[in-house]
């Protein structure tokens, strides 16, 4: 009788935990699968990744020293990668689409769309990053504070790249004048 109530018991504690067993099995293969893609896509271009972060779908990666920001994102239909060179990069800034949707009596906004936008020196080219869809994902999850924290960290590298450089052109033009 004892050995019956414990294989009932064992049987129930198994499909119990099987389907979060799954979910974290499958979460870690996709990032995985995210990690080793973007460190491809670096490789190609002789780049090291110094800063790598992977989300659900998409992950982000910087080369400081070449100045080269990674982004690669896959979806159920299509797999997208982008390589930006940050030297040409001026801005960083998020754009966020929303939509108005009437619940009975209330209206309410409803993010559509979640990009990062790098602006150009020229402020004619425009790469965007798209971190949300609402076509392609059924819920926003941490994207708006994703796509916060990588804007203020590449507008920190910009400035900082923009300071190194025109503190470099001050030392040439100081020794250029004596």
């Amino acid at each position: 009788m004892e050995t019956g109530l414990f294989i009932i018991d064992a049987i129930i504690i198994a499909i119990v935990i099987l389907p979060f067993a799954l979910f974290i099995n499958g979460r870690a293969k996709r990032k995985k699968q995210l990690r080793k893609a973007i460190e491809t896509e670096a490789a190609q271009h002789n780049c090291k990744l110094t800063k790598l972060e992977m989300y659900n779908n998409f992950a982000l990666g910087v080369d400081t020293d070449a100045q080269k920001l990674f982004f690669y994102k896959a979806t159920t239909d299509v797999v997208f990668a982008k390589v930006v060179d940050l030297k040409s990069v001026a801005v960083c800034k998020i754009i966020k689409e929303t939509k108005r949707v009437k619940n009975k009596s209330k209206h309410y906004d409803v993010i559509d769309k979640l990009q990062l936008s790098l602006i150009n020196h020229n402020r004619d080219d425009v790469t965007y990053l798209e971190f949300y869809n609402n076509d392609d994902e059924v819920t926003l999850s941490d994207e708006l504070s994703v796509a916060q924290k990588w804007q203020d960290y590449l507008n920190e590298l910009l400035a900082s790249k923009g300071r190194v450089l025109s503190s470099q052109k001050e030392d040439r033009i100081a020794i250029a004048m004596n």
